[in-house]
């Protein structure tokens, strides 16, 4: 009986490090693990306080006009929408969908996240991903105050 689980477990290790191995095996030239940027360290920055999410969302990063969170929508070339939210003291999380700002509690019933871009403030940096390009990083935010 001790001759078979131990059999059972080799056969497990010797599967795991294959697939390890394959996993870590480069594609294409590029290393997978390596070459990998994942959006919580790919820093990126801002030109004259807004950061460019996509073609259609910015992120205000020099919120201390008015205190607030604030994104630019631009669903259309013709079509320009400031979106405020909590004060820049708070941490909050909305989603970019179909051209508007939704707060996570009251998305649409067709949301489908493959298409949407999810925006994270916080005290000193703001987090994007955008889901439809696979991509995403974070500003840093010029100034947090509780008094802006």
């Amino acid at each position: 009986m001790m001759k078979v689980i131990s059999s059972i477990i080799c056969g497990a290790l010797a599967i795991g490090v294959t697939v390890a191995q394959e996993v870590s095996q480069k594609t294409e030239g590029h290393s997978i693990v390596n070459d990998t940027i994942t959006f919580a360290t790919n820093r990126c920055f801002s030109k004259g306080g807004l950061g460019i999410v996509n073609t259609s969302l910015y992120i205000v990063v020099d919120s201390t006009k008015n205190g607030s969170n604030e994104l630019i929508v631009k669903p259309t070339d013709e079509t320009e929408k400031t979106w405020s939210g909590r004060s820049v003291a708070k941490a909050e999380v909305v989603v970019y969908y179909g051209g508007k700002v939704w707060l996570k509690e009251s998305l649409p019933d067709q949301f489908d996240l493959s298409k949407a871009v999810i925006v994270s403030f916080e005290s000193n940096k703001v987090r994007f991903f955008d889901f439809q390009a696979m991509s995403g990083g974070y500003y840093e935010r010029n100034h947090v105050s509780d008094n802006p």
